[in-house]
């Protein structure tokens, strides 16, 4: 888990010192504990090196230079909504007319996940992972990569944001954020928005990770430990449906212990509650030759009393 900040201020920052994108990307890699590849590979295939290369040229160092519409990626990404050929899609209809495209597409040793979350043609941000294969990525791969990449976990990932296109969604869900001041909330409090504030989590609208069961209770059981209540009511307002509903129940703690809403915030209260405070998770299962999920039915609202 980690403060996600976006790659564009990482590079900026970095290249006021005059390095090179590849000294940017290379520094980051040898400071990242997770997605620093492990093992070794002295003989690597060379149709699986130049069929990763092909895409890193192709489809990800390509990215920076288009507008943020649908329409636009698709003239990079043509299988984006399709899934098509090598390569596999799926959107998420998520709440308050947005939606969230994940876009996989294949190389050689490398797989690229491409998420874009979307508001009608216009993108309000992409995250383009790419996976770190040994030290094929490091030795070969990281040299050809002109696009500045922070580490995500196992993967290392471009993010950008587009504020135009996040200010023209706000003019009509002037509460929605995707980011908040730094400096007016703790670290806890960081975390805890950044990480329950997005989507990647969810395998469909009221569907998520079994893990993000414990992982919200968590972060919800600190932010009320710590009075955090601000941070609650952005997250109630927030991209993540599962997410709100944990906010809903926060906030009723809250309430329970003396906390007064405001009027914005119980109108949102109700529409959740309105909508049904349920959602299912699931863990990815197998048997043999068989590979499925596991459904069950949570509510926040059993589950706290």
């Amino acid at each position: 888990m980690k403060v996600l900040v976006p790659a564009l201020l990482f590079f900026l920052f970095y290249s006021s010192y005059g390095q090179t994108v590849y000294e940017i990307n290379k520094e980051e890699l040898e400071h990242c504990h997770t997605c620093k590849p492990k093992d070794k590979n002295p003989n690597p295939n060379l149709d699986w090196v130049e069929t990763d290369l092909t895409r890193y040229r192709e489809m990800v160092n390509p990215i920076t230079n288009l507008k943020p519409t649908v329409t636009d990626y698709l003239t990079i990404y043509p299988s984006l909504l399709s899934g098509k050929g090598n390569t596999s899609s799926k959107t998420i209809e998520l709440l308050d007319e947005l939606k969230l495209i994940s876009h996989d597409f294949y190389g050689g040793y490398t797989s690229f996940n491409l998420k874009i979350l979307t508001y009608n043609d216009l993108i309000i941000y992409s995250r383009l992972y790419t996976e770190v294969e040994d030290n094929v990525f490091e030795n070969i791969y990281l040299k050809e990569i002109t696009i500045p990449l922070t580490c995500s976990g196992a993967n290392m990932e471009y993010y950008k944001l587009f504020n135009e296109n996040l200010s023209e969604y706000q003019k009509k869900y002037p509460n929605f954020t995707l980011e908040i001041d730094d400096n007016k909330f703790s670290i806890d409090a960081l975390n805890a928005y950044y990480n329950l504030n997005q989507v990647e989590w969810n395998l469909n609208t009221y569907h998520v990770d079994d893990d993000f069961i414990h992982f919200a209770n968590t972060f919800f059981k600190k932010l009320l430990e710590n009075k955090e209540y601000d941070v609650i009511k952005k997250l109630i307002f927030g991209v993540n449906p599962v997410t709100r509903i944990y906010a809903y129940s926060a906030l009723e703690r809250a309430k329970k212990d003396g906390y007064e809403i405001d009027n914005e915030t119980k109108m949102q209260m109700e529409i959740l509650k309105k909508g049904g405070l349920k959602f299912k998770s699931g863990i990815l299962s197998c048997w043999i030759g068989k590979f499925d999920y596991d459904y069950y039915d949570f509510s926040i609202v059993t589950k706290e009393n």
